[in-house]
């Protein structure tokens, strides 16, 4: 290894660790958000399919197309079985 490979290596490295010391905890926030807002979406556009009744059917057809290739992650995600230790790790008491 040469000099130029070490100190990128050395500059990768301080970069990822400022970025967890800084920012890491919004970061991992974030994504939990965008998760759960994830499965609202799918929620709202493929209710009807689980049998709940919404009033966005013309809305849900326009996105249909776009969201066609995550259907089995949200039917995965949806109904896999949940710990108890899981939903303590999100829950915050500010």
């Amino acid at each position: 290894m040469d000099i130029k490979s070490k100190l990128r290596e050395a500059k990768k490295a301080v970069i990822e660790f400022l970025f967890g010391a800084t920012t890491f905890e919004f970061y991992r926030e974030l994504k939990v958000m965008s998760r759960r807002y994830n499965q609202a979406i799918y929620l709202i556009i493929i209710g009807e399919i689980l049998g709940i009744p919404f009033l966005s059917n013309y809305y849900s057809l326009r996105l249909l197309p776009y969201m066609i290739s995550d259907i089995k992650w949200f039917k995965r995600e949806s109904m896999r079985e949940k710990e108890l230790l899981e939903e303590i790790g999100e829950i915050h008491v500010h």
